[in-house]
């Protein structure tokens, strides 16, 4: 098989180990350097990892992006190199118990632990040859709701001094879309539903440290007047990532897909792109790294029932611990910041193996299990990072941006040039090309390959209505039926073909009215659920559409999930509006601003798939989207303001989440030993101290460990080697009564007699030495208040280590 890392990669990587880069505030297409590596060996570690060659050869070299025509940078900022940026990141972690996975949307995920900690990413850059500065924010969590970008606006409004620096327009908020993060968070009531309500300290969790991590990415920028050329690299990521979708992409035409071949003649069906940014100020202070790569966050399963960041978070921890970030940074000073951020990611799995062996295959990420499998995936990010870390041209031009807002579920597509790039075949094809009022169709409860549901794909509105096939259909459905056990809940025994051809479907033949809405126009799509019945929308229709021009890089923010042709649909017509002045790279930022669900193309549309199904504004959204999209870019072109559109319109959450009433109630004091550690261990084992706990709600530890592995110093004292945003460290909280709900009863649902475990997994390159495990938290009581207590294992031995990697 075919071995991923090539002698040239190498050799660049041996160049960036050594630390002998030199840094040069470069001109236009002049090549920049990269800072010397904190942690040379750990680097060295990843770029040799066995992980790397876990599905070597799925992939082969292919084709990187659209071919548009290159045309030279106009007078506006013509040359310029030079920028100011700054980083900043906090920790977002809200409660890690009796919470649920935003984006499984599944009520039997528990939460009980932590595997990784959340945090938010910013950087600010400013373009001194304009005076313009743009805040890019990434944060890990599954998708970015409206009511959270509100809050943020809110306290940059309320905050003098961001206040004439920042606002609507050139904030850019994200999510990396890891499903692994306790929902709860959205004003409107469909993406809380099955999550039993509106979370108000998940809420503030989020948008509380998406805050203070804009405020010191402002703060870093501010201390640090000097400019910098900032350099864009990018490579293709390969075997990281395949297309889960088949059904829907074959329904592209041939010739579009053929556009994109590898060197071995094959469809490239995902984008393999990995788009990055290197911050490094010219006396070669490390600020951080920006990328974009598109594919979902799914390694860790809905069967899990640790919170995770997942592979995004693994890849940005993992770079984060090479350069030696300090969490707990002084405001305003250099700190390395590594943010992963998504691009079209709708229809990739990270899971390269799920076809063969499906969910819930504990291999179907290539590991054992799926932490062995989110290792494997983030690992493999975080080498390409380190690769493209070594290289790069300098951005050249100004910094720009324009946002705003369309109210999707009244649009008509008019814009000739878009009406010209359609391809679609002619049975699909409407005299009328417009949206309509949101729905959900029945596949949209089939899931997608990485976290299936109880329903199936592929249920559309045929033809005829032909009962007598539906029926048929759904027969065939029960004979192959996922096993209830294969996706945690019962199997579908709602006959939905037949369903749909006898109602659903002709829910789109009755007149448009307040009530229900006017789905004339979902074409394939059976209405199982409408989303704006009685005139209250349950997700947001007024969409923000985002650009921001970092000199020659355009990202294009939107708050769908972007499949692989659309996004080059989109970057496509955004190059041939853009290169005229100067842009020669475009990303599609998908769960930016705001969440709507999926944007697949026409064609993919008409096989209703998940994401099909998922598509709640009709099959001319897509055409919509690009419609409004050149709109906006024209203005960036012609230097002119962004179009009018409606304001925005907050949401109110309607479902409240039961509140949570402390009621620990201890057998022994809070954080005695229950269970201690063995006397000695060797690197490579795992060690569990197990000890008498609070309800890790009573105290999210931002900024802070619930677990600690800690090395005893010479002079006695011990200092900290791992913590709970370490993935070899885990936090695990067993409460007496497990929830098989994702919510905290009264009293009964809260701490009562609850256990938490450190579990360390001891790295193969730990040092010789005495070490122990220590847990902090905070327990209340009925009658008692909150108090913090502390628990630590007695120290046990490691002996030597046997491996010079982790």
């Amino acid at each position: 098989m075919r071995k991923h890392i090539v002698p040239a990669v190498a050799l660049l990587l041996a160049t960036v180990l050594s630390g002998c880069n030199s840094r040069s505030s470069a001109p236009e297409g002049g090549a920049v350097g990269s800072a010397t590596l904190a942690d040379p060996q750990r680097a060295a570690c990843v770029m040799k990892s066995p992980y790397l060659q876990v599905g070597a050869g799925l992939d082969a070299p292919g084709r990187l992006d659209v071919a548009v025509p290159r045309v030279g940078t106009p007078a506006s900022c013509q040359g310029n190199s030079q920028f100011r940026f700054g980083s900043g990141l906090y920790d977002i972690t809200a409660p890690v118990a009796n919470t649920s996975g935003m984006g499984w949307e599944n009520p039997a995920q528990v939460f009980a632990g932590l595997h990784q900690r959340q945090y938010a990413r910013a950087f600010a850059i400013e373009s001194p040859c304009n005076g313009k500065r743009v805040m890019l924010v990434v944060a890990d969590i599954g998708i970015m709701t409206g009511a959270l970008r509100s809050q943020v606006l809110a306290a940059i409004a309320a905050d003098p001094a961001l206040a004439g620096r920042y606002g609507p327009d050139n904030l850019m908020l994200s999510a990396t879309h890891t499903h692994q993060g306790p929902a709860g968070y959205s004003h409107h009531l469909a993406h809380n539903l099955l999550h039993f309500g509106f979370d108000a300290t998940t809420f503030q969790a989020i948008a509380g440290g998406m805050i203070e991590a804009l405020k010191r990415a402002d703060a870093n920028l501010q201390a640090h007047p000097q400019t910098a050329a900032i350099g864009m690299a990018s490579g293709e990521l390969l075997n990281a990532s395949i297309q889960r979708s088949a059904p829907a992409y074959e329904m592209n035409a041939e010739s579009e897909r053929r556009e994109f071949l590898n060197t071995r003649g094959e469809e490239v069906r995902n984008n393999k792109r990995m788009v990055q940014l290197n911050l490094v100020r010219a006396d070669g202070s490390a600020v951080g790294i920006l990328n974009w790569f598109g594919v979902h966050a799914t390694v860790m399963g809905p069967t899990q029932h640790l919170v995770s960041s997942d592979n995004k978070g693994y890849a940005a921890l993992g770079f984060e611990r090479i350069m030696k970030t300090r969490y707990d940074n002084q405001l305003g000073a250099d700190s390395f910041v590594a943010a992963f951020a998504q691009a079209d990611q709708g229809d990739a799995s990270p899971n390269l193996f799920i076809l063969e062996r499906p969910h819930p295959d504990p291999t179907r990420g290539g590991g054992a299990d799926d932490a062995e499998s989110n290792a494997i995936s983030g690992t493999k990010h975080l080498a390409k990072a380190l690769e493209l870390y070594a290289r790069g041209a300098a951005l050249s031009g100004p910094v720009d941006y324009r946002l705003f807002h369309v109210r999707m579920d009244d649009v008509e597509v008019t814009d000739p040039v878009v009406l010209a790039s359609l391809q679609h075949p002619a049975e699909m094809d409407a005299e009328v090309k417009r949206t309509c009022s949101p729905a959900l169709g029945p596949s949209f409860a089939a899931g997608a390959e990485d976290g299936p549901g109880p329903a199936v794909e592929g249920v559309g509105c045929s033809a005829g209505f032909d009962l007598l096939a539906a029926a048929a259909a759904d027969f065939q459905t029960l004979l192959a039926i996922r096993p209830p056990e294969a996706v945690g809940l019962p199997p579908a025994i709602l006959p939905l073909n037949l369903v749909s051809t006898a109602l659903m479907c002709n829910l789109k033949y009755l007149p448009a009215n307040p009530v229900l809405g006017d789905f004339s126009c979902q074409a394939e799509k059976p209405v199982a659920l409408p989303l704006s019945a009685g005139g209250i929308p349950a997700e947001p229709l007024v969409l923000p559409f985002q650009v921001i021009r970092l000199g020659n890089l355009a990202v294009v923010g939107l708050p769908w999930e972007v499949p692989t042709m659309s996004a080059r649909r989109i970057r496509k017509q955004m190059l041939e509006v853009l290169a005229p002045v100067g842009v020669d790279t475009v990303v599609v930022a998908p769960l930016t601003n705001d969440f709507v669900h999926y944007l697949p193309t026409r064609e993919e549309y008409a096989a209703q798939q998940y994401e099909g199904a998922s598509n709640i504004f009709g099959p001319w959204t897509l055409a919509a989207v690009q419609q409004e999209l050149r709109r906006l870019a024209l203005t960036m072109r012609d230097d002119q303001p962004a179009p009018e559109g409606p304001a925005y319109v907050e949401g109110n959450p309607v479902l409240l989440r039961t509140p949570y009433v402390a009621g620990d109630l201890p057998v022994r004091a809070f954080g005695s030993l229950v269970t201690d550690v063995p006397a000695t261990a060797a690197p490579g084992d795992t060690v569990t101290a197990e000890f008498q706990s609070g309800h890790p709600r009573n105290d999210l530890r931002t900024q802070q460990s619930y677990v600690y592995a800690e090395r005893q110093k010479a002079d006695g004292n011990w200092e900290v080697v791992a913590q709970d945003r370490d993935p070899e460290l885990l936090f695990v909280w067993k409460p007496a009564l497990p929830q098989v709900l994702p919510i905290d009863l009264p009293v009964v649902g809260s701490g009562l007699s609850s256990t938490a475990e450190a579990v360390w997994s001891i790295p193969k390159n730990t040092p010789a030495g005495i070490y122990r495990l220590r847990l902090e938290g905070s327990a209340q009581t009925l009658v008692l208040p909150k108090a913090a207590y502390s628990g630590v294992s007695s120290p046990f031995t490691v002996g030597a280590p046997v491996s010079d990697c982790p």
